[in-house]
């Protein structure tokens, strides 16, 4: 049987709706952020947060002071001076705001779906484990995903690209040798699952062009129902 692996941040839910809540409320007396395209600054902000996860894992940089400058770094991409302090009120209402989410409705859909069917499932996700082991809380995943299959990589010791970490939680089901990723990012999700050896789902919502040269998904959605759509066909076919 196969077992369905999930990302969190960005798939199991929305990421943009606290990130946006929180700029529009921390630099909302500055007159640009009327005009900020902030989707792509979003993108900008997860480009350069993937950018120095690495150098939080070795202890190069402080996990304070990554979230400082991921902010500040794609805000001066597109043009715009930020203050280390009103940096870090950013990052504080944005902690606030992620303790407000909730797992996307389809997603909601697809888990309930499985667990009906049981269909095993886990979580493979990056970053500290506090800060993950909250967000996991209070989205509630253990409703649906047994708690004791939920892995996030300061615990486990490996993060992803690394196949090591699918690694770890493949030898978490000793009985299963095929495993489905699920997970918006290219880079992580997408290379570090099929150099694992699994197959993966890319929920590429931001339509990011691969050329011919790079590793290709099994399948590339655009949309949460496509997602579920996707998930239910390849379960279907073993």
């Amino acid at each position: 049987m196969t077992v369905v692996v999930f990302d969190v941040d960005d798939t199991l839910y929305d990421q943009f709706v606290p990130f946006e809540l929180a700029m529009t409320h921390s630099f909302q007396d500055k007159p640009w952020i009327k005009d900020m395209d902030l989707s792509t600054l979003y993108l900008l902000f997860r480009h350069h947060s993937d950018e120095m996860f690495p150098a939080t894992v070795s202890g190069e940089l402080s996990l304070e002071d990554m979230r400082v400058y991921r902010i500040q770094k794609a805000l001066k991409d597109l043009g715009v001076e930020a203050t280390d302090r009103k940096c870090q009120l950013f990052q504080d209402r944005y902690f606030y705001e992620q303790n407000r989410i909730t797992v996307h409705p389809e997603m909601v859909d697809l888990l309930l779906i499985l667990k009906e069917r049981q269909i095993l499932t886990g979580i493979l996700t990056n970053g500290p484990t506090n800060h993950q082991q909250l967000k996991l809380d209070q989205l509630n995943v253990s409703t649906w995903i047994d708690s004791n299959t939920h892995h996030i990589s300061e615990s486990i010791g490996y993060s992803k690209p690394d196949a090591k970490a699918f690694q770890v939680v493949a030898n978490s089901y000793p009985e299963s040798t095929e495993f489905l990723y699920i997970g918006d990012s290219y880079d992580n999700d997408v290379i570090g699952a099929k150099n694992a050896g699994w197959q993966v789902i890319w929920l590429n919502k931001y339509n990011k062009k691969l050329t011919q040269e790079m590793v290709k998904p099994d399948v590339e959605v655009t949309s949460y129902k496509e997602l579920a759509v996707n998930v239910l066909d390849l379960l279907q076919e073993e």
